[in-house]
């Protein structure tokens, strides 16, 4: 349970000061379709599983993952544009 416990003992410290529940929902959740699991999950550190019930979206990943997942969808969209 060492999720467990850097999920408490984690802060915001600003971050995401912006980012909410929501945000995660419209701005990253329906892109992670186009992603492999194996990516998702080395990008974020969380279990394939884990990043399997997230991208079907029955899970919602804490917010200290957040910056990770943003990070992996807006890259792919920068290099798409490029």
């Amino acid at each position: 349970m060492e999720q467990n416990a850097r999920n408490r003992n984690w802060s915001r410290d600003g971050k995401t000061e912006a980012r909410d529940k929501a945000w995660f929902l419209r701005e990253v959740a329906p892109k992670l379709d186009a992603f492999p699991l194996s990516a998702i999950a080395d990008a974020t550190g969380l279990s394939l599983a884990a990043c399997s019930r997230i991208r079907a979206g029955t899970r919602i990943p804490h917010p200290r993952h957040w910056e990770a997942f943003h990070t992996i969808v807006e890259y792919t969209r920068c290099e798409s544009q490029t």
